[in-house]
């Protein structure tokens, strides 16, 4: 049965990774059981199933064949990392791995307590204030994916836990965790900002990439509810292993429609 603590789409996603892994999910000629099945199997609606099948196939886990069924991608074990997700959804960043690889990593390069400096201005600081910041990386399949700074201010944690803020957020799995447990806050939402960028030498010697392989850079601000800053992140995920999925909408139209090109 899946626990209701967390996404239910989440945890379906990484209980039929698991089966698929252990070949108890699918039969012989990978066909796996329909939507129904699955619905009573971890007891949920098929809704629920539908939008956990959706992630799977969009991060080629499994193919679905209309009229015939779905089935696991037999080349999928043997390709490369591989993670796809929504981008306006803000969730921590292991679990956004996880969605495509069920034995994700985190590993922690650095957590220090240091002056804000040059992130003062996002997180309405001077330069002088001190900040927790973390660097981690993300792997999926034993390869880096994701390189993720986060910086949050040290005036936000609880007087208990300044001394060993550093230490806290080294064992925190996420910024979100370490704000809700050590700060006390909750982020409302966040800004960001999306563009290219070339892997400069550190990037690649940590990504495992060229030097000036493309790479998508995600710069943000996390707000809350009061809109006091309470996280900054800056984000490189590789461009040849991460890719997101948005769904976007027609702006509205405003007036007279404007005449259809011939």
């Amino acid at each position: 049965m899946v626990r209701r603590n967390a996404s239910l789409a989440q945890q379906i996603i990484l209980e039929m990774l698991s089966e698929i892994k252990s070949g108890t999910m699918a039969r012989d000629d990978g066909l796996l059981p329909s939507e129904t099945e699955l619905s009573r199997r971890f007891e949920v609606s098929r809704a629920t199933v539908r939008e956990a099948l959706s992630k799977l196939e969009m991060a080629g886990v499994i193919i679905r064949r209309q009229g015939v069924g779905t089935f696991v991608n037999s080349r999928s074990s043997g390709q490369r990392a591989a993670v796809r997700g929504w981008f306006d959804e803000a969730t921590a960043l292991i679990d956004f791995v996880r969605d495509s690889d069920s034995q994700a990593q985190a590993q922690v390069i650095e957590s220090r307590i240091r002056p804000a400096n040059e992130v003062a201005g996002c997180l309405e600081l001077e330069p002088a204030s001190s900040v927790v910041a973390i660097e981690k990386l993300f792997l999926s399949g034993g390869i880096p994916v994701i390189h993720c700074a986060n910086v949050i201010p040290l005036s936000l944690v609880e007087p208990g836990s300044v001394e060993k803020a550093a230490e806290l957020f080294r064992g925190a799995e996420s910024a979100y965790q370490f704000i809700a447990h050590y700060c006390h806050h909750r982020v409302h939402h966040q800004q960001s900002e999306t563009r290219a960028a070339l892997a400069d030498e550190k990037l690649a010697h940590l990504l495992q990439c060229q030097l000036g392989a493309p790479l998508l850079r995600v710069e943000e601000v996390a707000y809350n509810a009061e809109l006091r800053p309470v996280f900054y992140g800056l984000n490189h995920f590789r461009g040849d292993l991460v890719a997101f999925r948005q769904v976007r909408h027609p702006a509205l139209t405003i007036g007279p429609l404007a005449a259809t090109p011939g």
